[in-house]
């Protein structure tokens, strides 16, 4: 077997492990949600299973707070397994590659924002919460850690772009 039957092969166990990785944290998310006071699962640093625990957080709002973030997440498995799937076609530099790539480094940007807005969201939703105040943490390491990753990204898409008219040129 070659390198390129391998990383073929290969890139498709990783998309079906993907596939079962988000029937996996659907189940999870479910469980948290649903069990309140469990700890196995944390969703939002822990502080949304402390409102659920407590009961100043119902189970419809904390829905409705982690709906976004669910969203993003099926957003981001659904790119991922999709990358994995261009892969395993052996395709590597190419426009479908550099697609998945842009959504899944977006996805992060706007998961990261969404970590930001969702305390004083639930602090306006829930008076016991606004009372004892809403953590907003902003993690410098994953600041940099985006900046970075779409800058790589942008470089990555305007190479792609200038290889592509050197090929058409030739």
């Amino acid at each position: 077997m070659n390198r390129l039957q391998r990383i073929r092969r290969i890139s498709g166990w990783l998309r079906r492990l993907t596939l079962l990785l988000a029937v996996a944290l659907v189940g999870a998310v479910a469980f948290a949600l649903g069990v309140p006071g469990q700890t196995l699962i944390t969703l939002g640093n822990g502080q949304l299973n402390q409102l659920l625990g407590s009961g100043a957080f119902g189970g419809s709002a904390a829905i409705a707070v982690f709906a976004p973030m669910g969203l993003l997440l099926a957003l981001g498995l659904y790119w991922l397994q999709r990358l994995f799937g261009e892969y395993q076609r052996g395709h590597f530099f190419t426009d479908g590659n550099m697609r998945c790539y842009l959504w899944l480094v977006w996805l992060k940007v706007a998961w990261f924002a969404y970590s930001l807005l969702w305390p004083p969201v639930v602090a306006g939703l829930v008076p016991a919460v606004k009372a004892s105040g809403a953590a907003v943490t902003v993690e410098l390491g994953t600041l940099v850690e985006l900046a970075v990753l779409v800058l790589i990204v942008h470089v990555l898409r305007e190479a792609q772009r200038l290889h592509d008219e050197n090929e058409a040129f030739v």
